[in-house]
C-alpha cells in the first residue's frame, strides 16, 4: 500500500511561496482591442450557424464586441465609484477572458448539437446556440464577480455593478441583434441571478480558512497583496500593515552591533537586530536595511544591517515598528565606550556549522553559517543560546549574526533543540574561545559599497553589496553583506575565493531583505537571476575599495533590548501558510461544485421555463 508522506513545514511554506508563479502582469489595453474583435466575430458566426451571412455576422460581431469594449472602459470608473480598485489593464483583460469563456461554450454546443443532428438525421436547432450564449454570459458574470470581489471590493453588492456590466450589456446587444422576446430577457436575468448566487457561494467558501484563523477577509487581503505585487500601491501596503498590526503581539527584541569611529567621526555601523526583514515588498519589516539606515543617516550613511537570529514570526508588524530599531541603535551607541584595539578573526566548525568570531574588547562578533549545506533562518532561541555559550566561554557579550548565505527551496529553519541548532551553538563557543585568546592590537577599518548593480527583482536590494574590512596585526577580515534574500548554494564560497587575494579572512552574508521577493517566482536568492560574474566582480570591487580606505579606528560594541516591539508572533507564519494552503486546497472542488451547479440549474431553467409559457 502506497503511503503519502506529509509535507514538512518548510515544504508547505515553499509551496505557498511558489503561488507567486501564478501571478502575472496584465497586458496593455491596446493589445486586447483586436483579440476582442476577433473573438466577437467568431462568436457571431457560431450564433448565426448554420447560416453564413457575412453582413449579419459583421453586425453580430459588433453586437458582441461593443458590449465587451464598453465593459472594459466602464468597469474601472464603476468599481472606483463604489469604493473598489481597478485598472484598465485588468478590465480589458477581463473582457477578453469573458469572450474566451463565451466562445468555449458556443464551440462545445455547436459541435455537440451538429453531431446529434447528423446522427439523428434532423435539422440543427439554432435556438440551442442562443440559450448556450445566455449561459455563457452567466458564466462571464460568475467569473467577473469572483475576480472583482477578490481584486476590487470584497463586498459582493459593491462589486456586482462592475461585474454585471459585461453580461448585461451583452444581453442588450443580443436583444437588439437576435432579437430576444421579453420572456427570454427575463429568463436571462434569472440565469444571471443563479450565477451571481453561485459566485457568492464560491467566494464565501474561499474566505473561510483565513476568516476562521485570523478573523480577516481573505479576499480583501488578496486584493491588497495584488496591489503590492502588481501595482506597488501604497494603499495596499497600508491595508496589509493594518492586518498584521491587528494580529501582532508585543515582544522584547534585541539590537546589538558595533560602531566604528575614525578621526573623530562615525565611519560605519554594523547592526544585527533580532527582527526579520519580511514579509514582502515594502510591507512592514521588508526592506529593513534601508529603513534602519535611513533612521541613522544623520550619524553615518554607512550602516550594515546584518541578519540576526530571527524567523518570519519576528517580522515587524508595521513600518512604524522598524523605526524603533534605529532609535535603539542610536541610544545604545550614545552610551557605548570606544576602544582602539581588537583581536584577529578566528574560525571554528562543529558538524555542518561554521562560525567566524572576532573580539572587540570583551565583546565577540559571531557570524554563523551552514554553507555549503542549504538552510533558512536560524531562530532567536538558537542565537540566544549561542550568546550565552560565548559568555560562558569568557566573553562579556556577543553579537550573533546568521550569515544566511546558502538556500534551496523547501529547506527548513534551524530551530532550537535541533541537531543544527546544537552544531551552531558549539561552533560559536569554539570560535569564541579562539577569538578571546587572540592578542589585541590596534585596528584599521574601511567601508565601501556597490549600489545600483541590478533591480530588486534580480536579487539585490537598494543597499547593494556592502563591505566592511577590519585589519588587525596584518590580518584583514572582510564582512561582505549582500542586500538580498539568501544565496544559491556555492555562491558564498565563490565570493570568499574571489576576494581571497585581498583579505586573509572573510564571510559573505545576506540581509534577508524581502523587498526582492516581488517576483513571479517566489524564490529570488542572490545568484538565482543575476549572473555570477556580475555578483563576484562587484563584491571584489567593494572589498577592494574598502581596503583602499583603511584607516586607524576605534570600535564600540553595544547591545540592548527594545520592549513592546510588535511582531507577527509565535507560529503566526505557520498559521498563515496553513490557512493559505487550505484556501488553495478548497478552491478547485468548490469551483466544480458551485459552477457546475449553476450551469445545471440555469440550463434546466432555459429548457423548462419556455415550455410552461407556450
Amino acid at each position: 500500500m502506497d503511503r503519502i508522506l506529509p509535507k514538512t513545514v518548510a515544504e508547505s511554506h515553499a509551496e505557498t511561496t511558489r503561488m507567486a508563479r501564478r501571478l502575472f502582469t496584465s497586458p496593455p489595453p491596446r493589445r486586447m482591442v483586436l483579440p476582442i474583435l476577433a473573438f466577437s466575430l467568431m462568436e457571431a458566426f457560431l450564433l448565426d450557424y448554420p447560416a453564413v451571412d457575412p453582413l449579419r455576422i459583421g453586425l453580430g460581431g459588433l453586437a458582441i464586441a461593443l458590449p465587451a469594449y464598453a465593459a472594459a472602459l466602464l468597469t474601472k470608473p464603476v468599481a472606483l465609484a463604489l469604493g473598489g480598485r481597478m485598472y484598465f489593464r485588468r478590465s480589458f483583460l477581463l473582457s477578453f477572458i469573458g469572450l474566451i469563456l463565451l466562445g468555449a461554450f458556443q464551440v462545445f454546443a455547436v459541435a455537440l448539437f451538429s453531431i446529434l443532428a447528423v446522427v439523428g438525421n434532423s435539422a440543427y436547432d439554432a435556438a440551442v446556440t442562443l440559450n448556450v450564449t445566455i449561459l455563457g454570459y452567466g458564466v462571464i458574470l460568475w467569473v467577473r464577480e469572483v475576480i472583482l470581489s477578490a481584486t476590487s471590493h470584497s463586498k459582493h453588492l459593491r462589486s456586482l455593478p462592475a461585474a454585471a456590466l459585461h453580461p448585461l450589456l451583452g444581453l442588450l446587444g443580443l436583444a437588439v441583434w437576435v432579437p430576444l422576446t421579453p420572456l427570454e430577457i427575463v429568463l436571462a436575468l434569472v440565469v444571471f441571478a443563479v450565477f451571481f448566487l453561485s459566485a457568492v457561494a464560491y467566494a464565501e467558501i474561499a474566505k473561510r480558512p483565513l476568516l476562521r484563523a485570523f478573523g480577516a477577509d481573505g479576499f480583501k487581503l488578496l486584493r491588497s497583496t495584488l496591489d503590492v505585487y502588481g501595482e506597488m500601491e501604497e494603499e495596499g501596503v497600508t491595508e496589509l500593515e493594518e492586518f498584521f498590526g491587528s494580529i501582532s503581539v508585543a515582544a522584547r527584541i534585541r539590537v546589538a552591533g558595533l560602531g566604528f569611529r575614525a578621526a573623530g567621526s562615525l565611519r560605519a555601523l554594523f547592526l544585527a537586530p533580532t527582527v526579520h526583514p519580511g514579509p514582502m515588498g515594502m510591507v512592514s519589516g521588508s526592506d529593513l536595511p534601508t529603513k534602519v539606515a535611513r533612521g541613522l543617516a544623520d550619524l553615518t550613511p554607512n550602516v550594515l544591517v546584518a541578519h540576526g537570529p530571527t524567523t518570519h514570526d519576528e517580522n515587524p508588524a508595521t513600518t512604524a515598528e522598524v523605526a524603533k530599531v534605529s532609535e535603539a541603535a542610536r541610544r545604545l551607541l550614545a552610551d557605548a565606550s570606544f576602544a582602539s584595539t581588537a583581536g584577529a578573526a578566528c574560525r571554528a566548525s562543529f558538524g555542518r556549522a561554521v562560525a567566524l568570531a572576532q573580539a572587540f574588547g570583551d565583546t565577540v562578533l559571531l557570524v554563523a553559517s551552514f554553507a555549503p549545506n542549504p538552510t533558512d533562518d536560524i531562530d532567536s532561541a538558537t542565537g540566544y543560546a549561542a550568546v550565552q555559550e560565548a559568555k560562558l566561554a569568557g566573553a562579556k557579550d556577543a553579537i550573533f549574526v546568521d550569515a544566511h548565505n546558502c538556500l534551496e527551496p523547501g529547506v527548513g529553519l534551524t530551530l532550537f533543540g535541533s541537531q543544527g541548532s546544537h552544531e551552531i551553538v558549539q561552533a560559536a563557543r569554539a570560535a569564541t574561545e579562539a577569538a578571546l585568546h587572540a592578542p589585541r592590537h590596534p585596528l584599521r577599518v574601511g567601508y565601501a559599497k556597490r549600489c545600483g548593480i541590478c533591480t530588486p527583482d534580480q536579487g539585490i536590494g537598494a543597499r547593494g553589496i556592502e563591505a566592511l574590512v577590519v585589519e588587525v596585526a596584518g590580518q584583514r577580515t572582510a564582512y561582505v553583506l549582500f542586500d538580498g534574500n539568501n544565496m544559491v548554494p556555492g555562491l558564498r564560497d565563490a565570493v570568499r575565493a574571489r576576494i581571497g587575494g585581498l583579505v586573509q579572512e572573510s564571510e559573505a552574508m545576506t540581509t534577508d531583505n524581502h523587498s526582492v521577493n516581488l517576483t513571479m517566482d517566489g524564490f529570488n536568492a542572490v545568484g538565482a537571476v543575476l549572473d555570477r560574474e556580475t555578483i563576484l566582480s562587484n563584491a571584489e570591487a567593494a572589498v577592494r575599495d574598502a581596503v583602499a580606505v583603511l584607516e586607524p579606528a576605534e570600535v564600540a560594541p553595544f547591545s540592548g533590548d527594545v520592549p513592546d516591539f510588535r511582531i507577527f508572533g509565535p507560529q503566526t507564519a505557520s498559521r498563515l501558510t496553513t490557512s493559505i494552503n487550505a484556501t488553495m486546497a478548497v478552491l478547485r472542488p468548490a469551483l466544480y461544485v458551485t459552477l457546475s451547479g449553476a450551469v445545471a440549474i440555469a440550463a434546466l431553467a432555459l429548457v423548462l421555463v419556455p415550455s410552461l409559457f407556450p
